[in-house]
C-alpha cells in the first residue's frame, strides 16, 4: 500500500462529509482510502469517525494505528485519554493525558482532561492543583475561577467580587458565560433570586447562541422523535433479553439520579455503575433510526444496545448494573420491552427546587437546559409521562423522592432495596463513599453526606417564574 502520495483531494471530501455529519458516508471513503494509503491521517480520521458513531473499540484501535504510523502527540494521546473516557477506562485515560502533559507541560486540552478525569473520580485536590496552575497562565479566566467556586467558596474572594462587578462589557464569549455564573452565585449567597435568575438566563442565553443547531437537534429529538419512536414500538416485538436485570434510574437532571446510584451501587451486592451512558440514544443515531417500522434499521436491536453497554465498559460477568441515562424515562417502554426483569427507579424532586437546580447547574451537553422556556417543556413532558405510568400501573415503576430521601435515608433506602430485592446494609448510605464515579454535575456532591432538603427557599422562586410567564401546574 502506498504510504505517501495521500492527496489534499481525498482527504478533503472526507474532512467535508465529517463537518456536514455525514459519519456513515465518511466512514465508507476512509475504508476505500484505508486499502489504498497507509496514512496515519486516515486512521487518525478513522478513529474520530468511528468515535462519532460510538464504537470505542474501532476508534482506539484506529487512533492507536495512528499513532504507531506517526508519532505520539498532544493532540492525538487527548484524543486516546479522551476514547478511555467514554470506556469508563480511568486508569488508562489519565495514563494518556499525564503522557500528553510530558510532551508539553502546559498543553491547555490536555490539563483540562485531567481535570475533568479527577473530579469524575473524586480525586478534588488534583483538580484544585490544576485549576490554579492554569490560573497562574490566565488569572482573568473565569471559567478556571467558576470551577473553583464549585470545588470550594473559599474561592469567591472579595478580589474576584470586584474584578466580575467591574468587568468590562467587552469580555469575550467565555467570560461573558462565567461572569454571569459568578454573579449568580453572589446574588443566590445574599438571597437575592431575582438578579439571581437574572444572572442565570443572561449565561444560559449566551451559551445557547453558540450550540443553536445542536440545541434544536437535541430538543426535538426528545420532544418529536422519541415519541413517535416510543409509540411506534407499542405494535413491535423487540427481541427480549431476561439473563439480565439492569437497573435504570430515571428522572430530570439534579432530581436526586446520582444520589440514588451511589446508594445502590456502595452495598454488597456488586452492581457496576455506568451512569449516563446514553446507550439507547447512541444506537438509534449510529443507526439512523428514525421509524420503528423499518426494520432493516431495527433488526438486531437489543444486540446492538448490549454490544453498544460493551462499548463503554460493560463487563459481561454482571448480571446487574445501573444505568442512568437521561432520556431513558422517554423510553421506558422500549426498556421494559427489551429488558423484561429490569427494575425501574423514578427520582423525583420537588419540580421548582429541581427546576432552580438545573438552570444553577450549567451542563454544557444537556443542550436543552440551556432554554428556560424549553426547559419547562421538557419538566411538563416527564410529568405527564410520569401521571400516565403511575396511574395506569403498566410498568412496576418504583418512585424515590428526593426530600424524603434526604430526610429519612434509613426508611427510603430499605423502601427501594426492598423493591430492587437486594440485601440493604448500612454501607448503602454511608457518607465517606471515596470510590464512586460520576461523570455528572453531581460528582462534587455525590461524595458528600447526604443532606436534608429545606424547601423554604422554594416560594421566592415560584413568585419569579410566574412573573416571567410560567404557569405550570407542577410549579409549587
Amino acid at each position: 500500500m502506498d504510504q505517501i502520495n495521500l492527496g489534499d483531494k481525498e482527504i478533503n471530501s472526507v474532512t467535508k462529509l465529517i463537518k456536514l455529519g455525514k459519519y456513515h458516508e465518511a466512514l465508507q471513503e476512509l475504508k476505500l482510502l484505508n486499502k489504498k494509503f497507509n496514512h496515519f491521517l486516515i486512521n487518525w480520521y478513522l478513529g474520530h469517525v468511528y468515535f462519532k458513531l460510538h464504537n470505542y473499540s474501532e476508534a482506539e484501535n484506529y487512533i492507536k494505528k495512528s499513532i504507531n504510523l506517526k508519532s505520539e502527540d498532544t493532540l492525538n494521546l487527548n484524543f486516546l485519554g479522551e476514547i478511555y473516557l467514554e470506556k469508563n477506562q480511568y486508569t488508562n485515560a489519565i495514563a494518556a493525558f499525564e503522557k500528553s502533559l510530558k510532551i508539553d507541560r502546559e498543553n491547555k486540552p490536555t490539563i483540562l482532561n485531567l481535570i475533568k478525569s479527577n473530579l469524575n473520580i473524586g480525586n478534588i485536590d488534583e483538580c484544585e492543583k490544576y485549576l490554579n496552575f492554569l490560573l497562574k497562565k490566565d488569572p482573568m479566566n473565569f471559567s478556571y475561577h467558576y470551577s473553583l467556586i464549585k470545588i470550594n467558596e473559599k474561592y469567591l474572594t472579595k478580589n474576584l467580587i470586584n474584578e466580575v462587578q467591574n468587568s468590562s462589557d467587552k469580555l469575550d464569549f467565555n467570560n461573558k458565560i462565567y461572569s454571569n455564573l459568578i454573579l449568580a452565585k453572589i446574588n443566590e449567597i445574599e438571597k437575592n433570586y431575582s438578579n439571581e435568575i437574572k444572572h442565570l438566563n443572561i449565561a444560559h442565553e449566551i451559551y445557547r447562541a453558540k450550540i443553536e443547531k445542536a440545541f434544536i437537534q437535541q430538543y426535538t429529538y426528545l420532544t418529536e422523535i422519541l415519541p413517535k419512536l416510543v409509540n411506534q414500538c407499542k405494535n413491535f416485538e423487540f427481541t427480549t433479553n431476561s439473563k439480565l436485570h439492569p437497573i435504570f434510574i430515571m428522572g430530570l437532571p439534579r432530581s436526586g439520579t446520582s444520589l440514588v446510584e451511589r446508594i445502590i451501587t456502595s452495598g454488597g451486592n456488586k452492581i457496576q455503575s455506568l451512569g449516563e451512558s446514553d446507550v439507547f440514544d447512541k444506537v438509534i443515531f449510529a443507526n439512523q433510526i428514525h421509524n420503528i417500522t423499518e426494520t432493516d434499521n431495527i433488526k438486531n436491536f437489543t444486540e446492538k444496545v448490549l454490544a453498544q453497554y460493551v462499548q463503554q465498559g460493560y463487563l459481561e460477568e454482571n448480571i446487574k448494573f445501573t444505568d442512568k441515562s437521561i432520556s431513558n424515562f422517554l423510553q421506558i417502554e422500549i426498556l421494559y420491552k427489551i429488558f423484561p426483569n429490569a427494575k425501574f427507579v423514578y427520582c423525583y424532586r420537588n419540580p421548582t427546587a429541581n427546576l432552580v437546580g438545573l438552570l444553577r447547574s450549567f451542563l454544557p451537553n444537556v443542550f436543552w437546559s440551556h432554554s428556560l422556556k424549553n426547559v419547562c417543556v421538557i419538566f411538563d413532558q416527564y410529568f405527564k409521562k410520569l401521571s400516565k405510568i403511575t396511574n395506569e400501573k403498566l410498568i412496576d415503576l418504583h418512585v424515590v423522592e428526593l426530600e424524603k430521601l434526604s430526610n429519612n435515608s434509613e426508611i427510603v433506602s430499605k423502601e427501594l432495596f426492598k423493591y430492587l430485592e437486594l440485601e440493604w446494609t448500612p454501607e448503602c448510605i454511608k457518607t465517606d463513599n471515596k470510590n464512586v464515579i460520576s461523570k455528572t454535575a453531581s460528582n462534587l456532591q455525590v461524595r458528600k453526606p447526604i443532606q436534608k432538603h429545606d424547601l423554604s427557599y422554594t416560594a421566592d422562586y415560584i413568585k419569579i417564574f410566574k412573573q416571567m410567564g410560567l404557569e405550570y401546574e407542577w410549579l409549587i
